[in-house]
């Protein structure tokens, strides 16, 4: 009874609390709080990492984008959409959106739970397009490579995008984040989450005792590669494809390289088959396949002709009259040694003959740096947005100092103040010099936070803040906040309100404390949401005690 008698006091007086605070601020809104370079960087560095362990994106190109392109994340995007990477929603995208004007006026762009998924959704896109494949093989400390792939890649138009990436993570450190390590937890739930990762692929193939998968909707062979922890270039060379090869849903994908002969001794050309497919049928390497029949590449045989798939022959079986491009043929009776119930579909590749005497050619390398020196670049106009490109054009460039300038007559040409520019280059004073060059972003105003309301009351989360800074800012304990606004952990997000009462004694979390139950969206994962929500991913385990670690769109998760 006593209990239950203090408990109606403490709401009673919160309530009170809350309407007056209410009042109050509804007389004399605040304006909101700008996050600095730094407080980005702490806020969302481990995203970046956790980023980087998936997909080998470096964490200083994740970072350094997400902050140029969200301007410090006070981008009415970033703050209202969690989209950090002004990425708009194309025809595939079935979440929420929002608009705001862009290339176009109110544009759909894509609106999200948090900035976890804006993260993944960044790395998701990249490793999805084949223009960015080779850049997977890179290392991930090797910054400068990715920076120059992704200008030669056509991310964006600037020209100077590239040196505007690595001059931004050289000023501010953020390479030191590229050799963060997780910890052993981390490293654990990353694994576990490519383990359900690799269960959701297609149908597991052996064929002339080479094991492949059948890619469905949405595979690339970038996400292949790293899934499977082998380098992109190898499944390049494992299924003789072209830089330019694009994955598509039934294509073979062979995880190591196909053999030089079948057991198979011949084969039957039917209508529409050509080579190529031969080859990926059976798991022979095309070059043999094509030495072996008196062929080169480009040349395709008659149908009725015979291909020899283990010994050679003496002369060249009958070419059709002309080449012309033909639909991938699928057999009529599945080889005994392909393992699955239904018929192995084969992709064709366009009869080209590879280029190798000149600078630009679209012969794989094992050489991750050559493979990105002769693909050839994508040009893109400055006025006309790439259809492909799901991202805003960055909003950084270079300003060389001319002389006579000054910091404050820079800031005024492009609407910006001097602590901005100061931030962004990390200038400790306001000399300059004639010839040095100034990252300036419109987008990035000004570096000034202001200094906070410290009334006890109601506390609207602003950017860059966490618990911890909040119970300062009070002259709390972390474990004051959480008991009043019944918090199950350190996670709070902007735009929460929280409930502040000075001296509150600290007192455990009430046992009937609203639960939190998740819906399953296409793709997520248990480390997904654990991450998403400020949890374990034992713990979410622990609430579903039938979950077996493969999610299903639609299913109820229980978080807490």
């Amino acid at each position: 009874m006593f209990l239950r008698i203090m408990m109606r006091k403490l709401y009673l007086l919160l309530y009170c609390v809350y309407s007056l605070t209410a009042v109050a601020q509804e007389a004399n809104p605040q304006p909101p709080l700008k996050m600095t370079v730094d407080q980005y960087i702490e806020k969302y560095s481990s995203l970046a990492v956790d980023e980087m362990y998936r997909s080998k994106i470096p964490a200083s190109i994740t970072l350094a984008q997400g902050i140029l392109e969200s301007g410090n994340g006070n981008s009415r995007l970033a703050t209202e959409a969690n989209n950090h990477f002004g990425i708009k929603c194309k025809a595939s995208w079935t979440g929420k959106t929002m608009y705001e004007d862009d290339d176009a006026p109110q544009e759909c762009f894509r609106k999200y739970d948090a900035a976890i998924d804006s993260y993944r959704d960044h790395s998701d896109f990249l490793m999805k397009n084949s223009r960015y494949a080779f850049l997977f093989d890179l290392e991930q400390t090797d910054y400068k490579a990715w920076a120059h792939g992704l200008k030669k890649a056509g991310y964006a138009t600037n020209p100077q995008y590239a040196e505007l990436l690595i001059t931004f993570i050289e000023r501010h450190k953020l390479h030191k984040y590229d050799g963060v390590k997780l910890s052993e937890e981390e490293d654990r739930e990353n694994k576990e989450e490519k383990a359900e990762t690799i269960k959701s692929y297609g149908k597991e193939v052996i064929v002339n005792g080479v094991p492949g998968i059948v890619a469905k909707a949405g595979d690339s062979y970038a996400k292949i590669a790293l899934d499977y922890d082998i380098k992109v270039y190898q499944i390049y060379r494992n299924n003789d494809l072209p830089k330019d090869a694009v994955c598509k849903e039934g294509d073979t994908v062979y995880l190591k390289s196909k053999k030089n002969k079948s057991d198979i001794p011949t084969h039957i050309v039917t209508e529409n088959e050509t080579m190529y497919s031969i080859s990926q049928r059976y798991a022979v390497k095309l070059e043999k396949l094509l030495d072996r029949n008196e062929l080169i590449e480009g040349q395709e045989p008659a149908v009725g002709e015979t291909i020899y798939l283990r010994e050679s022959r003496d002369n060249a079986p009958k070419l059709r009259d002309t080449v012309q491009k033909v639909n991938p043929v699928i057999p009529t009776k599945p080889l005994e040694e392909i393992k699955v119930q239904e018929p192995l579909v084969i992709t064709e590749k366009a009869p080209e003959v590879a280029k190798v005497d000149t600078q630009f050619n679209e012969k794989v390398y094992e050489d991750p740096i050559k493979n990105l020196e002769t693909q050839k670049p994508v040009e893109l106009e400055a006025s006309k947005p790439d259809p492909m490109h799901d991202f805003r054009e960055n909003l950084s460039f270079f300003h060389t100092v001319q002389k006579g300038e000054t910091l404050y007559g820079i800031g005024k040409k492009y609407g910006v103040r001097v602590d901005a520019i100061k931030f962004l280059n990390v200038l400790s004073g306001d000399s300059i010099e004639v010839g040095q060059r100034l990252i300036i972003n419109p987008a990035i105003k000004s570096a000034d936070t202001k200094d906070p309301q410290t009334v006890p009351g109601l506390h609207t989360v602003r950017q860059g803040e966490t618990l911890f800074s909040i119970s300062k800012m009070y002259n709390l304990k972390p474990a004051d906040i959480k008991a009043t606004n019944n918090l199950v952990n350190d996670q709070i997000s902007i735009g929460q309100s929280l409930t502040i009462v000075p001296a509150i004694a600290e007192k455990e979390r009430p046992k009937n404390a609203e639960s939190l139950t998740h819906v399953v969206e296409e793709g997520e994962t248990i480390f997904l949401l654990a991450r998403k929500y400020g949890v374990t991913v034992a713990g979410i385990k622990e609430l579903n005690k039938n979950l077996d670690g493969n999610l299903k769109k639609g299913q109820k998760i229980r978080i807490r």
